[in-house]
């Protein structure tokens, strides 16, 4: 709210109460208005103790979503931080028409992916896109991502440029081995965090990853790439904006053993019934 408008509600308002007023007025209309548009675009960030980052995260991300998107959300799924994250994005929330917070008990990276795919299904957003939130997606990328998508339904990247060290690069080409050797795909970069799909293609997944699968993004490449559907693009990944990361060597060992005992079945299993459902 601008101009004469605010100065004609200034005059019947309370010194230091007009300013507070109107912005939440203006913020109510434009959530109303956004409320009532198709949704063009649904953002999916799970996000875990970032209280360092991801005010910044927020906000270089928001630049470049508004100068690409009309009609968009940026949900933020809290997975049971235990810092101050929880309440910096409450007032990120209040503040942003855009952002979406979503507080749920710990899961894990993957389950809370799973739950923002199924909000953006339950919402019916025409596309998704899923990203962290410490900083290392790099949102230049996703000029080459978006108006690629009426030719490619489905978008990942893969991280030919990483900035945070040989350990991951080298977990990274392991975990594509595994996956290799469980299922018999090959997939290039299983477990990035920025891809790009259009409403349908992941609809028709998300409801048969169970809540005990712990790398839902890693099943969801391998169903995608198995039907033949993923476009790569390269990405630079960068270094974490601050903090540490939640996976330690332990957890990683631990959800590497998780992953070879549950893909294959899973997998199988998935691509079963998918099958069933096409005849």
């Amino acid at each position: 709210m601008h101009g004469k408008g605010r100065q004609r509600l200034n005059a019947h308002l309370a010194p230091g109460r007009s300013d507070e007023l109107i912005d939440q007025m203006s913020e109510g209309l434009v959530r109303e208005k956004r409320s009532r548009m198709p949704l063009e675009l649904f953002v999916v960030l799970p996000v875990y103790n970032e209280e360092e980052a991801i005010s910044g995260v927020l906000e270089e991300w928001l630049a470049v979503l508004r100068s690409q998107s009309e009609s968009f959300v940026l949900c933020c799924l809290d997975d049971g931080s235990s810092d101050g994250t929880a309440e910096l994005l409450d007032r990120l929330e209040r503040a942003t028409p855009e952002i979406e917070v979503i507080h749920k008990t710990n899961s894990g990276h993957g389950q809370s992916c799973l739950l923002g795919y199924r909000r953006a299904v339950e919402l019916g957003s025409q596309w998704v896109f899923q990203i962290d939130s410490d900083g290392q997606c790099d949102p230049l990328d996703f000029a080459s991502f978006w108006p690629g998508r009426a030719k490619h339904p489905v978008q990942y990247g893969h991280r030919v440029q990483r900035d945070e060290g040989p350990v991951r690069r080298i977990v990274s080409r392991l975990l594509s081995g595994l996956v290799w050797s469980r299922t018999g795909v090959r997939v290039r970069d299983a477990n990035v965090p920025f891809r790009l799909m259009r409403g349908d293609r992941l609809a028709k997944w998300v409801d048969g990853i169970p809540p005990s699968f712990d790398l839902v993004n890693v099943l969801l490449a391998v169903l995608q790439q198995h039907d033949e559907e993923i476009t790569w693009q390269p990405i630079r990944f960068r270094k974490r904006r601050g903090g540490r990361t939640s996976l330690g060597l332990f957890r990683l060992t631990v959800m590497g053993l998780r992953l070879f005992r549950d893909l294959g079945p899973q997998f199988s299993k998935m691509v079963v019934a998918a099958s069933g459902d096409r005849r």
